[in-house]
């Protein structure tokens, strides 16, 4: 069966072929397959197999949207779907995160409701080569009765209109009511998160895993890293006999918000942002081609990642390279980014504002060089004096 997928905010057309018999039968399938991570296809396959086992789709009961554990055949945890209706403040949240009258505005300053899976995927994407272990992630169209819907109508798509909703399923007459669109990222074994380790365990992470995250959160602008969302797994080196920890970030919905004021990272206050870069750490950064990643979302994403994302995409990057080149730790950079006190701007905040006085932001070529110039300055005297 095919069907198509309206993209509301944005400007494509997707079809998506579905093997179905039935309009109500569970199914999963990528959205966008020839554009897909490969490694995701035959983990799509495999929740699907789960689903006809009759293995339903599992609420979390953490968070404040509808995130749901996917299984395989064998009940096993091998995925975790996100559907966009579900995030909070969207029509079908199940956690109390009800829409707000005349507003779609989410949680985070310019991440609208229902594009926070956008920027799951975003972050996987731009992980390359997996360096900071962002598990695979993409959209998928997925039926199940399990998931939740409000008191409107059961399966009620929302218009454009309402603001309320990325994607509108344009239905065969065969296709059933509750097909839902979300990421759906690899489940990755794990023995906790750390949130609640102490700070004697956190120092024994190893130092490239720590910052493996901390050039991700940079680069995306990350507004809600916490310790819930960063999974630790230990692992034990047969060659040296010794034990450590591999890190994995998950959750970045909150990623590419539209300004930098909400940047808040947990692991700024770990004693490894303290400590210099490996020439590893450093190679990668500067091999980051930011035009390149742009083109990249915006044949993926469309309009979604908005040009102000984008701005702020080029601006985090800029600073994360400058600074890795001039040798400031994680911790240096990170100061620059997150504010202080609340109510008072940050270091980056306060360089955007004064290169948007000498030049207007849509003059990008002149803001941007302007905004090169005043991160120098920045940059040498951090180099010099330190924070």
């Amino acid at each position: 069966m095919k069907f198509r997928i309206k993209e509301t905010r944005h400007t494509r057309n997707v079809s998506v072929d579905i093997d179905i018999n039935k309009p109500d039968e569970e199914f999963v399938g990528l959205v966008d397959e020839n554009n897909s991570p490969g490694k995701l296809k035959p983990l799509i396959d495999t929740a699907w197999k789960g689903l006809k086992n009759g293995f339903a789709p599992q609420l979390c009961e953490e968070g404040v949207g509808g995130t749901y554990f996917m299984h395989d055949a064998q009940k096993r945890k091998i995925g975790v779907f996100k559907p966009q209706d579900e995030e909070p403040y969207n029509i079908n949240n199940p956690k109390g995160y009800r829409p707000r009258l005349g507003s779609d505005a989410g949680i985070k300053e310019g991440i609208l409701v229902g594009e926070a899976s956008i920027r799951e995927c975003a972050a996987y994407l731009l992980d390359h080569g997996n360096f900071a272990s962002v598990p695979a992630t993409d959209l998928v169209l997925c039926q199940h009765p399990a998931f939740h819907f409000s008191d409107k109508e059961e399966g009620e798509c929302v218009d454009a209109a309402d603001m309320m909703d990325d994607y509108e399923v344009l239905r065969s007459p065969k296709l059933g009511a509750r097909a839902k669109i979300g990421s759906f990222q690899e489940f990755v074994s794990h023995d906790g998160d750390c949130e609640d380790l102490s700070r004697s365990t956190l120092r024994q992470f190893p130092v490239d895993e720590v910052h493996k995250i901390a050039q991700l959160d940079i680069r995306i602008m990350n507004s809600d890293r916490h310790g819930g969302n960063i999974l630790y797994k230990e692992v034990f080196n047969d060659f040296t006999g010794e034990e450590s920890f591999e890190l994995i970030p998950i959750d970045h919905g909150y990623a590419l918000p539209s300004k930098f004021d909400e940047a808040s990272f947990e692991w700024l206050q770990w004693p490894q942002a303290k400590e210099p870069m490996s020439e590893r750490t450093r190679k990668y950064i500067a091999s980051i081609n930011v035009k390149q990643e742009v083109e990249m979302l915006r044949v993926k994403f469309g309009k979604t990642i908005r040009e102000e994302h984008i701005n702020v995409l080029k601006t985090s990057t800029m600073l994360l390279q400058k600074g890795a080149k001039a040798g400031l730790t994680f911790y240096e950079i990170g100061s620059m980014v997150c504010r202080p006190y609340l109510d008072e701007m940050s270091t980056l905040e306060r360089l955007v504002a004064k290169a948007i006085d000498e030049v207007p932001q849509k003059d990008e070529n002149g803001f941007l060089e302007v905004l090169s110039k005043l991160m120098d300055e920045e940059i040498q005297i951090i180099a010099q004096e330190g924070i």
